[in-house]
């Protein structure tokens, strides 16, 4: 146990104060803040109502579909097995499956959950059903020095097995360990980043641009003033507003969440929205070729 831990698998909980946070957080989204912030300042407060509430829906969205993925998420790994007969002391007991380790001598029968990644060791057969892991269509049928994984239901027969690999380190484990730990983006965040920096960048210049020359125009004329400032961060706003697509994170998070309810009906559990996309450039990209 000191050495390979709990049979469980390890999730870092995020707090829904950091997921508010950071969905307002990235390029587009501050710049879209500094559009509403300007207007707060010049008196616009039809823009700021009208802005505020793209940015507001669009991070409802978000927190929407991670908290229903991770609801969803739970549920599954609550149906994982939660115990386990085990060999200890010369007889069979029914344990806490989270106390495993590797070397441990379990039985697995008709209707149990595998309660961890498991070398058959004896016994005539065992019908395995681990279609979730492996996307089998049909149980796979499990001889002696055959492998189980763990959360695949035994579907017949009854087997005797030698725990080769707990929590993190099953099959089961090591894939959900990558897709915790996975952080690239996908095409259409990266075409969204490139396009936000691009026209941050054309808009900072263009800004900066105007506001000096503003600056130079009321110094020369001596009519720098607060009606003057306030001018030049009309002008401002309506550069952020023109210049930055506003709309573009709620219209993307829209349509892919769109997918994934589409997704849900047909059993399939989204925890990211963008892998939607990725999935459909994934396939997209396989050769076909025509059946017989």
């Amino acid at each position: 146990m000191q050495k390979y831990g709990a049979n469980a698998l390890e999730e870092k909980e995020e707090s829904f104060i950091h997921k508010l946070v950071h969905a307002f957080m990235g390029p587009i989204e501050y710049m879209i803040e500094a559009a509403a912030i300007i207007s707060a300042i010049i008196g616009h407060w039809d823009d700021f109502i009208i802005i505020m509430l793209l940015l507001i829906f669009n991070v409802t969205i978000d927190l929407w579909q991670s908290q229903k993925a991770s609801s969803a998420l739970a549920a599954l790994k609550k149906g994982m097995a939660p115990q386990a007969n085990a060999l200890r002391n010369g007889k069979y007991q029914t344990i806490d499956a989270a106390t495993l380790v590797p070397g441990d001598i379990i039985k697995i029968r008709l209707g149990m959950i595998v309660p961890a990644d498991l070398r058959l060791i004896s016994g005539d057969y065992a019908s395995i059903d681990q279609s979730a892991l492996t996307g089998e269509s049909i149980a796979a049928n499990k001889k002696v020095g055959d492998e189980a994984y763990s959360g695949s239901v035994v579907k017949q027969g009854e087997m005797e097995a030698v725990v080769i690999a707990t929590g993190s380190n099953t099959f089961f484990g090591r894939t959900a360990k990558l897709v915790a730990n996975a952080g690239a983006k996908s095409h259409a965040q990266q075409a969204m980043f490139q396009i936000g920096n691009y026209l941050i960048v054309i808009a900072v210049i263009l800004a900066v641009i105007m506001v000096a020359f503003g600056v130079f125009n009321d110094l020369a004329t001596h009519s720098m003033n607060t009606s003057a400032a306030l001018g030049i961060l009309q002008f401002v706003l309506v550069l952020l507003v023109a210049s930055i697509p506003v709309a573009m994170p709620t219209v993307f998070s829209i349509t892919l969440a769109l997918g994934a309810l589409n997704l849900s009906k047909k059993k399939a559990i989204v925890s990211q929205l963008a892998s939607i996309e990725e999935m459909l450039v994934s396939t997209s990209s396989v050769p076909t070729r025509p059946g017989p």
